[in-house]
């Protein structure tokens, strides 16, 4: 009896945490990215980076070279910024480890003007997909842009082999001031190894 009770209740917990995963990933991921732009320190080169390095070359030739920096985990972020307008970057996310996986993308939100009054906002969303590499990625925008920062834009976390075998954990963020998704999307697309 005492069997069947526990069977029971690892089922019904099991149902209770399925139903409640969109939420409690989302969570988990923000609490994965946060803490990894925490560990971010600023350097000149990429040593002691074992991941295979994700570039993005086409906005390095037309923007300069990336402002690196390394997580001392072995992982890297290198942030593309365009010079003539601010509110336009490209970072490339390279992880040791793999980020928590979404079942959906988070909800947008922000503030609009609805009769002369700023007002809060929050709606669904759906995935968008981009090709990396080959592989078939998710992303999603993060937030909307307003003020002195522009909407921003995130791929889930990824992986990725390098032509030499070597596995690696991506993630793809975006800033872009006037929400283009089509740009951010060729952004996205453009990096290899």
């Amino acid at each position: 009896m005492a069997k069947i009770a526990v069977r029971i209740a690892g089922a019904v917990s099991c149902m209770i945490a399925l139903a409640g995963c969109g939420a409690g990933r989302i969570e988990k991921w923000e609490e994965a990215t946060g803490h990894r732009n925490q560990t971010l320190r600023r350097g000149d080169d990429l040593l002691g980076v074992t991941v295979p390095v994700l570039r993005a070359p086409g906005l390095e030739r037309v923007w300069g070279a990336p402002m690196i920096q390394r997580d001392g985990e072995g992982g890297y972020c290198l942030t593309y910024a365009d010079p003539t307008r601010p509110l336009r970057k490209l970072k490339v996310h390279g992880m040791a480890e793999a980020l928590p996986k979404l079942s959906s993308p988070p909800t947008i939100g922000g503030e609009k003007m609805l009769n002369n009054t700023l007002t809060d906002y929050e709606r669904e969303q759906a995935w968008r997909k981009v090709e990396v590499l080959g592989e078939k990625v998710r992303w999603f925008q993060q937030s909307a842009g307003g003020g002195a920062e522009g909407a921003y834009f995130s791929t889930e976390g990824f992986s990725l082999k390098s032509p030499g075998g070597r596995k690696g954990y991506y993630r793809l963020v975006a800033e872009n001031g006037d929400a283009a998704g089509e740009e951010v999307v060729r952004w996205f697309a453009s990096v290899g190894f």
